[in-house]
């Protein structure tokens, strides 16, 4: 059994590190260049209400559509790796493994919990016909999202560098 399971957990262990590579990627480039996200504009100041707005809502439309698809990939990568693992739980890897999956689930709470309604907020104005206080509103939301970002980074990058600490310790491995 140990024979055939070995190529099997090899395999999701490298789809698992080219899937959280790819996410804490995209978190990477936000990380060098907030204006990547459409957030802050390029010499790292805040956006001007109205521009954010329109920003954001073409941002978050192809965001949706991204990971609606990319979402599902993630997590299924994460928990059949986990499964694979599982009888092996004891082991450096799993845990490794098990600590970037709650990063990620961190990151799926956040999202659910603080940029989603944000996202809903701003996809319901009218960026063409704003008043004061939508423009207020829109500023608070900005530094909002900002720092749900910077959070959203971070779990990724994290996870990301457990993830690629799982070869090394899973390739010195034998199998008899």
């Amino acid at each position: 059994m140990k024979k055939i399971l070995y190529p099997i957990q090899t395999i999701a262990l490298y789809l698992m590190l080219l899937i959280a590579g790819g996410y804490g990627g995209l978190h990477v480039s936000g990380l060098l260049d907030p204006s990547v996200f459409g957030v802050i504009n390029p010499a790292g100041d805040l956006m001007p209400p109205e521009t954010f707005a329109a920003a954001w809502q073409w941002t978050d439309g192809f965001m949706r559509v991204r990971m609606g698809i990319c979402g599902p990939i993630i997590m299924y990568g994460y928990i059949i790796t986990l499964i694979l693992f599982v009888r092996e739980w004891r082991g450096p890897v799993f845990w490794l493994l098990l600590a970037a999956f709650g990063l990620f689930m961190a990151d799926v709470v956040l999202t659910g919990t603080q940029q989603i309604p944000i996202n809903r907020y701003i996809q319901s104005l009218d960026v063409k016909h704003l008043n004061a206080e939508d423009l207020k509103k829109i500023s608070s939301v900005n530094r909002q999202l900002i720092q749900n970002f910077k959070s959203r980074e971070w779990f990724s990058i994290l996870g990301f560098v457990l993830v690629a600490l799982t070869p090394f310790l899973w390739g010195s491995r034998k199998v008899s």
